[in-house]
């Protein structure tokens, strides 16, 4: 049985909340600089191939 004290389940409820939150906003943050480093990247080896004439 839990023992419910100051804070108790709501507390750590609101704190797993917050962590979530911020794990999904990194999340989303690292998929955005995958994306932009990836056109980058695809955009650069375009140029390379192109014949210097």
């Amino acid at each position: 049985m839990a023992v419910q004290g100051v804070g108790g389940a709501t507390g750590s409820d609101a704190s797993i909340g917050k962590m979530e939150a911020a794990f999904d906003k990194a999340i989303e943050k690292s998929a955005k600089i995958t994306e932009i480093t990836t056109e980058k990247k695809v955009a650069l080896d375009a140029a390379k191939q192109r014949p210097n004439n």
